[in-house]
């Protein structure tokens, strides 16, 4: 299969707008998709990441878009139904495959991993994101796909471990190569280096089972 990764602006899509304006970050994943009058409707799932004030915010703003239809919020992680513009619908239909979450960060950008046995599908989304939203590819090559990573439901974290986490991957501690130490990051949390340094280990602890379940 051909899979490419493509990273592209976010600025005037439905959510990476207001995840700019709030300043939240998102992995969201696309569950199915339809064809309707001059839209593909996307039903999509994901978990927020931000803090409290920022993400109430960005789901109240949200809720005001013309583009939304439907939204159901647990804690961070919600489902909806919204609109994308016809143009999409090179990237929502039957030859393409999903093979990550999307990542939509507060910083303007949106990255998603795609797949397809056809080349020439790839190509055509790569042109479509690179006129409409400045797209860059970042890398396309044929491989055999060993695993498929979606927005599962994952283990309940307490709201201490889950803003270490937030705080980790949003500095990019878990970027090769790190970005940040913890030190740092237990400065920003506020917290010394052990209380910080446990919060996290026992988030990672719970999280990591699950993707290797």
């Amino acid at each position: 299969m051909w899979v490419a990764k493509i990273k592209f602006s976010s600025k005037g899509t439905l959510i990476g707008t207001e995840a700019i304006k709030n300043k939240i970050s998102l992995f969201g994943f696309p569950l199915s998709y339809s064809k309707e009058d001059n839209w593909v409707i996307v039903q999509v799932a994901g978990t927020i990441f931000g803090n409290a004030e920022n993400k109430k915010k960005f789901i109240k703003d949200l809720k005001k878009d013309h583009r939304l239809v439907h939204l159901e919020l647990n804690n961070d992680f919600l489902i909806g139904t919204i609109k994308e513009p016809i143009y999409t619908e090179s990237l929502y239909n039957k030859d393409i495959f999903h093979i990550e979450p999307a990542f939509i960060s507060e910083k303007g950008y949106e990255t998603i991993t795609i797949g397809s046995f056809d080349r020439e599908k790839l190509t055509k989304i790569i042109k479509v994101f690179e006129e409409k939203y400045s797209g860059l590819l970042i890398s396309i090559q044929n491989t055999k796909i060993k695993s498929l990573s979606v927005v599962k439901i994952k283990p309940e974290l307490t709201d201490k471990q889950r803003n270490a986490m937030e705080l980790a991957i949003k500095h990019g501690y878990y970027c090769s190569p790190r970005k940040i130490d913890l030190v740092k990051l237990s400065k920003f949390a506020g917290l010394s280096f052990s209380t910080y340094q446990v919060h996290l280990r026992k988030a990672e602890e719970k999280i990591m089972p699950v993707i290797f379940e």
